[in-house]
């Protein structure tokens, strides 16, 4: 898949939509926020936590930041992880309102960046007083984000 990605990524305009669905992981899935709605396979929704195999965009953006994994890497643009004590509001980030999710419903281990402020500052602070282990973005991406 890396192969792939460095294929698509070398395209002028490239998308997601433009991955060979081919060279994805058995169970993998590219989710695009305009699809009304999308199958998963058994074992993707169970990874994720998904009581259901189809679902929203949406509802599955929101499992991926709540399930049960190693690691959560923030890689794109957006803020996906607030503190329960702030709103959507306070974020400023309204196209991620829908999928964000409190720093207290992540039950990741480790959040790690490659991006700025997939997690705001106050939901790094709560997310390690509950045992997770991360870093601020200014750190997990020292060497540049590119």
């Amino acid at each position: 898949s890396l192969a792939e990605r460095q294929r698509m990524f070398a395209l002028p305009r490239s998308s997601w939509q433009d991955y060979d669905k081919s060279k994805l992981s058995e169970g993998g899935v590219i989710v695009s926020r305009n699809q009304k709605s999308i199958t998963l396979p058994q074992a993707a929704a169970a990874a994720i936590g998904l009581a259901k195999t189809t679902a929203t965009p949406v509802e599955i953006m929101s499992a991926i930041l709540k399930a049960p994994v190693d690691l959560l890497w923030f890689g794109g643009i957006g803020t996906y992880v607030r503190a329960s004590g702030e709103s959507n509001q306070d974020v400023g980030d309204r196209a991620n309102d829908a999928i964000r999710v409190t720093a207290l419903d992540v039950r990741a281990k480790v959040i790690g960046e490659g991006a700025n402020l997939g997690v705001t500052q106050r939901a790094r602070i709560e997310f390690g007083m509950n045992g997770g282990r991360c870093n601020s973005d200014a750190i997990d991406n020292s060497g540049g984000v590119n």
